[in-house]
């Protein structure tokens, strides 16, 4: 009897010897997968610093999260992340629904426009959402996202760009879509984040995930973004220089099956296009690139609204999803209005909103195109 009693204490020990040595090689051997998962496409390679399971929870956690370019010509990654944590939701188990939340802190983007292909970097053509599925394969239908950042970097122009809209905070919800799980169908999603040294855009989105062609509306709002911030980049990228002023900036886009109608509302404040000392003097422009600058601050001053020293304009965007119609020659005539009779409020006005399409649909004579 004795022997017996004993038989069954060793093996007793012996099984919890086991599962404690596999529960310490767990961590290593999901390390071990998430490395070869982040490196499956041939133009990046990715991995994760630690590993931590809590499986009590039923939830685990990456720590120093990297994707970098392969080649080794690009100095900065593609993503990284501090941390990341994929969680079930278990009072959604409960109504019969696999689905989880994931949480990303300080998470990083950047974009590298360099000289070459090789140098550059834009993670456009790979299958991220196949990778993002094979992490976590149970649908995601919270996103969390704290201290995010996104970057854009060209390394070779003198001086290089380097701009970036960073502290981001991201929430969305509801994206598994389903009248079991919520009241509504409808995702939400709100964000908010700092541009450059001054400046904020915000963020308020709805989302109809279940619908063929994309349901959504969404605005976007920006104020006091400073353009100097922006100064390498608009040199680089635009036939002017940019000496001073700020961005105000309303944007409302909704589109109901496909269709879209919005607007977008730029208003530039107090905007320097051109200075003889910093173009002429310090930058050392020639005659030719000098004129060039003249008479973009001529152009500027003219279709400026002296009264509130800013330029504005309301830009409609309204067709097809596949290519939205932005009216160029409306927004002409808005800019001439708007600079020799009023200025504009840079706030969203809440004309575009996804119930009020479906409404005209609805109330649109049969034949007649919306």
């Amino acid at each position: 009897m004795k022997h017996a009693k004993k038989r069954v204490c060793y093996v007793l020990i012996a099984l919890l010897l086991t599962l404690i040595a596999i529960r310490l090689y767990l961590p290593y051997a999901a390390a071990s997968y998430i490395n070869t998962t982040l490196s499956q496409s041939k133009a990046y390679n990715g991995r994760v610093g630690d590993v931590d399971l809590m499986l009590w929870r039923g939830a685990y956690s990456l720590e120093h999260v990297l994707l970098y370019k392969a080649n080794g010509q690009v100095d900065r990654p593609l993503f990284k992340a501090d941390y990341v944590e994929f969680t079930l939701s278990w009072s959604q188990l409960f109504k019969g629904a696999a689905v989880g939340k994931v949480i990303v802190n300080s998470p990083e983007i950047n974009f590298v426009d360099g000289n070459t292909e090789e140098r550059s970097q834009s993670g456009k053509d790979e299958n991220w959402l196949s990778i993002a599925d094979q992490l976590f394969p149970l649908r995601i239908d919270k996103l969390t996202i704290n201290q995010g950042k996104v970057a854009f970097h060209n390394p070779d122009t003198s001086p290089a760009i380097d701009i970036a809209l960073h502290d981001i905070q991201l929430e969305v919800n509801n994206l598994v879509n389903s009248d079991n799980l919520s009241d509504s169908r409808v995702a939400t999603a709100k964000a908010q984040g700092q541009t450059a040294q001054q400046g904020t855009i915000s963020l308020n989105a709805k989302l109809n995930p279940a619908t063929t062609a994309p349901t959504f509306d969404v605005d976007i709002q920006a104020d006091n973004v400073g353009l100097v911030n922006f100064k390498n980049l608009l040199d680089t990228y635009a036939p002017f220089d940019l000496e001073a002023g700020t961005l105000t900036l309303a944007a409302e886009v909704a589109s109901n099956e496909g269709k879209v109608k919005g607007y977008i509302k730029p208003i530039l404040h107090n905007v320097e296009v051109f200075s003889w000392k910093g173009d002429i003097e310090r930058d050392g422009d020639g005659f030719i690139e000098g004129s060039i600058e003249a008479i973009s601050a001529f152009v500027t001053e003219l279709f400026e609204n002296q009264s509130e020293d800013q330029i504005a304009t309301r830009i409609p965007v309204e067709g097809d999803l596949s290519s939205p119609d932005t009216q160029t020659w409306e927004a002409f005539t808005a800019i001439l209005k708007n600079a020799f009779i009023e200025a504009f409020n840079g706030d969203v006005e809440k004309s575009i909103e996804l119930d009020r399409l479906e409404l005209d649909k609805l109330e649109a004579p049969e034949g007649s195109e919306n």
